[in-house]
């Protein structure tokens, strides 16, 4: 049975930002894997009324784990592949890969999280997830899960474009058959605006 995946935006880069995510379904499973989204939008209207200190939590830059392309043996790794994963150095790269959950300037409002980056960064910088972002991130999941506008199994040639700025997306844990060919979806990522208008050096532009 593989795992469910929890509500989530692309992309864990601070300096890299996905517009548009798509997922077309190549094989669906056979028992569970429904997709669902939701509406971040809605999600903050809903929890604005929590306490400051809580919002603030959401609002805050929040350091995210790092993803590694090729995690096979360290010793077929360049040297400076082996460096850049150094502990000491990892925690540096954690450090700098903060950003806010909400990022909130006058009329636009950009999206990203997941939890689990959130949390696995915590753990290799051995911090403690601090209790205030735990409970704010949960009364955000809650919120998300209320706000859950579609909740269905791709079938083959489905294509599921949701906007990554703002629309939160996840799945259903699922169990593929013996002997079937496996769930097998093609994510791509889609770059619609050259600028991140929520940039500072941007906002000109």
């Amino acid at each position: 049975l593989k795992c469910t995946a929890n509500w989530h935006t692309d992309g864990a880069s601070k300096d890299r930002v996905y517009d548009a995510v798509s997922l077309m379904c190549i094989h669906p499973s056979i028992v569970g894997g429904k997709s669902k989204v939701s509406n971040a939008c809605n999600a903050y209207d809903l929890i604005s009324h929590m306490p400051r200190f809580l919002m603030n939590e959401l609002h805050r830059p929040v350091p995210r784990d790092i993803l590694e392309n090729g995690k096979g043996n360290k010793k077929c790794l360049s040297m400076s592949d082996q460096l850049s994963r150094a502990d000491s150095i990892m925690s540096l790269r954690i450090s700098y890969n903060s950003y806010p959950i909400f990022d909130v300037q006058q009329d636009r409002m950009r999206f990203r999280y997941m939890r689990h980056w959130i949390e696995s960064s915590h753990e290799k910088m051995r911090w403690k997830v601090p209790t205030f972002l735990r409970i704010a991130m949960d009364v955000l999941d809650d919120a998300l899960d209320k706000g859950c506008c579609f909740h269905e199994s791709l079938e083959r040639g489905d294509i599921l474009i949701c906007n990554n700025a703002c629309i939160a997306h996840g799945r259903d844990a699922f169990q593929d058959a013996p002997g079937k060919p496996p769930r097998h979806l093609v994510r791509a990522w889609i770059q619609m605006q050259k600028v991140d208008m929520l940039k500072p050096s941007n906002q000109s532009a």
